[in-house]
């Protein structure tokens, strides 16, 4: 079984059509989106909700006002002012941290697991498996719930015999973009000839090289600015990545877009795509004789 992530550094850049589009490509695969933040894949796969699972990121505090004794030790000593005049969580600045439960003199205080967000596996319209979550808002700890959602997907892809993952990841280069690398074959880096596209396409290849990892390049909407799109490329040749080709600027895909399809299945679209997929499988392959 391989992997298969795309990543961009920032948002924008068309990462998630390219994913939908090399989806659909695919003769058998399993589809999934990292991006628990911002989740787009589903819009386009538009998949049938199968399981929908609970996840939760830390725990919070309770009071259970029959057994307090109202000694006030909890609010003298809680750092982050979690409990009130009343004795009661106020749960939104409530940590997690379990001291007050600790230091409780008649275990009034216990903790319970907060409702952090949901992962969801589902089938697509294409009938490739899904899986893809959703934080909650001001949630932490994304990082966990990536793993949540690549583990579940590894498990089907084994015991279904399923060969390929192909993952829409996040952007930027924070905690669920590391959880989105772990354990993939390769990496397709997807830029724009932006100042801002390049700079943080070359924050998340430091990141890459940090870690290990080797990837490949696609620069999307390459004609919006041959310079700049010159620049990547002689970047991309001095760090030894390969670049896959370019894709240029197209009104069809912003069209596909916007009506929820996926670019890929057009068929003038996929005349544009198609010989990027096959450079993916081409880099696949180099990978397994490595």
């Amino acid at each position: 079984m391989k992997e298969i992530l795309l990543i961009s550094g920032k948002g924008g850049t068309g990462k998630t059509s390219l994913t939908s589009s090399f989806i659909h490509f695919a003769d058998n695969c399993i589809a999934c989106d990292y991006d628990v933040d911002a989740s787009n894949l589903p819009i386009l796969l538009q998949p049938q909700k199968l399981m929908t699972v609970d996840f939760s990121a830390g725990e919070t505090a309770s009071v259970d006002e029959d057994s307090c004794i109202s000694c006030g030790l909890c609010a003298e000593l809680c750092r982050f002012e979690a409990i009130d005049s009343e004795y009661r969580v106020i749960p939104l600045a409530c940590e997690g941290c379990g001291f007050c439960a600790r230091i409780c003199p008649v275990q009034a205080i216990t903790m319970h697991a907060r409702p952090s967000g949901r992962w969801f596996s589902g089938v697509s319209r294409e009938n490739h498996p899904v899986f893809f979550a959703e934080l909650r808002p001001g949630e932490e700890n994304s990082g966990k719930l990536v793993a949540q959602v690549k583990t579940m997907a590894r498990k089907t892809a084994a015991e279904n015999a399923i060969p390929l993952i192909i993952a829409d990841g996040p952007p930027g280069i924070g905690c669920a973009v590391i959880s989105s690398m772990v354990g993939v074959d390769l990496v397709v880096l997807v830029t724009e000839p932006s100042r801002s596209g390049f700079h943080d396409l070359q924050r998340v290849s430091q990141l890459m090289r940090l870690r290990g990892i080797k990837g490949v390049l696609i620069i999307n909407k390459w004609d919006l600015n041959p310079e700049i799109c010159e620049e990547i490329e002689d970047w991309a040749r001095g760090n030894e990545m390969p670049v896959l080709g370019r894709v240029p600027f197209s009104t069809q895909i912003a069209d596909s877009i916007s009506q929820a399809q996926i670019p890929g299945a057009d068929e003038q679209i996929k005349e544009m795509l198609f010989p990027l997929w096959e450079n993916i499988l081409k880099q696949l392959s180099i990978e397994r004789k490595e």
